[in-house]
């Protein structure tokens, strides 16, 4: 058991008056936020725990003309990345390790920014995970062809056109209208898995998706950062494995 320590303010270097000013200035930023509004739990750090890489021998990543395999056998699950992600992307966050045991092998895409919207798979897919940009891909993905699973981690989601036109990702309404999950649930027959932190900007969308389809998956405390996706990663990959 770690012992609790007491940290004398003097010896660090810090007045007194400093650290109740610091904390003063916390408590004044979450008064104005709103300590229980999610920017406010965002502020103060109140997200929950962080996801860890497990400490475990990564499966072997494979470099391919559209990106990487992940594992060496079994059934094939396209992953998609976030914004301005990469294989290497998937590699800082462990998902390597995150596989290590599992009994199928993920075909992961390099991609740009446009959210997936011309995506088609390089290889023949039998599910899909994707977190952020790469939710919305899978889920666009799951309501144009049938998916044995499709798990989407922070999908980022855009209820309005002026929410989505704000981040520059789509060339046009059309093209986001034709793309957008939430104006094709009643599509997404596949068995889906959403995860999203309640300190997310896009929580609230993708839990009434979530409800809308019946998906599994949580609403736990958490942002839309690594620490979060680390933490749900090991669910929605057993997701998966369950429904191959």
């Amino acid at each position: 058991m770690i012992a609790a320590h007491s940290v004398s303010l003097s010896g660090v270097g810090i007045s007194r008056r400093t650290a109740l000013l610091g904390g003063a200035g916390l408590l004044g930023a979450a008064g104005i936020f709103g300590a229980t509004s999610p920017r406010g739990r965002r502020l103060l750090g109140w997200t929950g725990p962080d996801g860890v890489v497990p400490d475990v021998p990564p499966v072997p990543v494979q470099p391919m003309p559209w990106g990487a395999w992940m594992g060496v056998e079994g059934p094939a699950v396209l992953v998609l990345h976030g914004r301005g992600g990469s294989v290497q992307w998937w590699q800082d966050l462990g998902l390597p390790q995150f596989l290590n045991g599992a009994t199928f092998r993920c075909a992961v895409i390099n991609g740009g920014d446009d959210y997936w919207v011309n995506l088609t798979p390089p290889v023949p897919v039998d599910a899909a995970l994707g977190v952020s940009m790469g939710g919305f891909g899978v889920l666009d993905l799951a309501s144009r062809q049938p998916l044995k699973a499709v798990a989407a981690i922070s999908p980022a989601l855009f209820p309005a056109w002026d929410d989505a036109r704000r981040i520059d990702g789509f060339a046009s309404e059309e093209i986001w209208a034709r793309h957008e999950p939430l104006r094709h649930a009643a599509s997404i027959k596949s068995p889906a898995g959403i995860w999203c932190g309640q300190e997310d900007p896009f929580h609230d969308a993708a839990r009434d998706l979530a409800n809308e389809i019946g998906a599994a998956g949580s609403f736990d405390h958490g942002a839309h950062d690594g620490g979060y996706w680390r933490r749900v990663l090991p669910e929605a990959l057993r997701f998966i494995e369950s429904r191959l």
